[in-house]
């Protein structure tokens, strides 16, 4: 019964973790998209300061692009300090579920070295009593 007890909370362990490691994924997605993005408006603005060296008559709606990429770089930075504390609250969670699994792992190895050895203990009480039974019978 016990063992059963173990194996099926070793197994809820194992779909927590399981879950847990799918929610990181998720929002470590979700950082890399962020990422990507702001590479992606800086590589925009490193191309635009480029193309104004090169034609500065162009230069005209270069202040508006400007401001709208540092709008733009602004919320990218506050989406990227709402989504870390996120991604640590996603590792802890793994980091939690990972060892309460392992707890159970250990506590189901701890039990099954203890009936093994308790099977062995058994085993030699056993035979003992055959020897000294083959001991009597051999001495009557």
């Amino acid at each position: 019964m016990a063992r059963d007890t173990l194996e099926t909370l070793i197994r809820l362990a194992g779909s927590d973790v399981d879950e847990a490691r799918r929610g990181l994924q998720k929002v470590l997605a979700e950082e890399d998209k962020i990422r990507a993005d702001i590479a992606d408006l800086e590589a925009s603005i490193a191309a635009e300061s480029e193309l104004i060296q090169r034609q500065p008559e162009l230069s005209g709606n270069f202040g508006i692009f400007l401001v709208r990429a540092k709008h733009r770089r602004e919320a990218l930075d506050a989406a990227l300090a709402e989504v870390l504390p996120r991604v640590e609250a996603a590792r802890d969670r793994l980091a939690e579920a990972f060892a309460n699994q392992k707890k159970y792992e250990i506590a189901k190895q701890n039990r099954d070295a203890a009936a093994a050895e308790d099977e062995k203990r058994r085993e030699g009480i056993v035979l003992d009593e055959m020897g000294l039974n083959a001991h009597r019978r051999k001495n009557d």
